[in-house]
């Protein structure tokens, strides 16, 4: 397949060239020349353990450009993979996001399927596929799909080369069968479901991770004062399978790229909405405390 990529950062990199690995064509495109130039001679502009070997066995297949237009054209599949920053608020930017759909939409010169992978509050694909009707220019259907990634740095090209599964917010048998296609080289099982599930699975899954972190340094925080040793009841929680020993370190708290834009971002949806997750709440406050104590 001809896949297009808007972005170079971890997602859209690490996604581009997972795909290429697995046979794809796929042109990668960024607005910053420094860094489709430093691309194209081979260099990775991030430090992921794997991914500068991949890009050079799949040379061939990968294309970096700044040239959106030419990208978009006759894609069959364009994957969305900015970033979507918090504002002063804690909702997520959507700035970016949107400006790559409306390229799309004037620049398609063939039917093809958007796929956002940015992390977005629950119902925007639903406001990209109006964006990009009302835009359109050509005679082309575009459908958008919901395709949250789960990666994390350091580990990012085995996360998805061997993902434990491939979400898929999808409207349409058509949308499902082009996602299908890109996608079933890699083997891994799916998830299919409508749109505004998919996306809230991502918030969920993230949000969920953090909150185990804060749990487990409001644990960590009593077994100092009661006297009791962190580390092995981690180690005994983690042993329990309806638990796991993942994300159960007690330390200064969680940081990253994600876990405190989406938090955040969550915790905004629900007040936006009348609704007060009182657990993401507390995640939010203990991770802050915990870098003070």
């Amino acid at each position: 397949m001809k896949i297009a990529v808007a972005g170079t950062g971890y997602v859209g990199l690490v996604t581009a060239v997972c795909l290429a690995e697995k046979g794809h064509d796929v042109t990668c495109v960024d607005i910053n020349l420094q860094k489709i130039d430093l691309l194209k001679q081979g260099k990775s502009p991030i430090y992921e353990p794997g991914l500068e070997e991949l890009m050079h066995k799949n040379k061939d297949r990968l294309t970096y450009t700044a040239d959106y237009m030419d990208a978009y054209r006759l894609s069959d599949v364009i994957i969305i993979a900015v970033g979507t920053p918090e504002k002063q608020d804690g909702s997520a930017n959507l700035e970016y996001v949107y400006e790559v759909a409306k390229q799309i939409a004037e620049t398609a010169e063939q039917d093809c399927i958007v796929a956002v992978k940015s992390t977005v509050p629950v119902g925007t694909n639903d406001k990209i596929e109006r964006l990009i009707r009302d835009n359109v220019r050509n005679n082309v259907s575009i459908e958008v799909v919901s395709n949250p990634e789960f990666l994390s740095q350091g580990t990012a090209v085995k996360d998805t080369l061997y993902a434990t599964r491939i979400v898929l917010g999808v409207e349409s048998r058509n949308a499902e069968k082009v996602m299908r296609e890109m996608y079933d080289p890699f083997n891994i099982p799916y998830v299919i479901t409508d749109r505004r599930s998919a996306e809230m699975i991502k918030y969920a899954s993230n949000n969920f991770l953090a909150l185990k972190i804060s749990y487990i340094n409001e644990i960590a925080n009593l077994c100092e004062i009661v006297g009791a040793n962190i580390e092995d009841v981690a180690k005994g929680m983690g042993m329990d399978p309806r638990i796991g020993d993942r994300f159960l370190n007690a330390g200064i708290g969680y940081g990253g790229s994600c876990f405190p834009k989406d938090t955040k971002a969550l915790h905004w949806l629900a007040n936006f909405n009348d609704y007060e997750l009182k657990t993401i709440k507390a995640t939010i406050e203990v991770n802050e405390n915990q870098k003070l104590k």
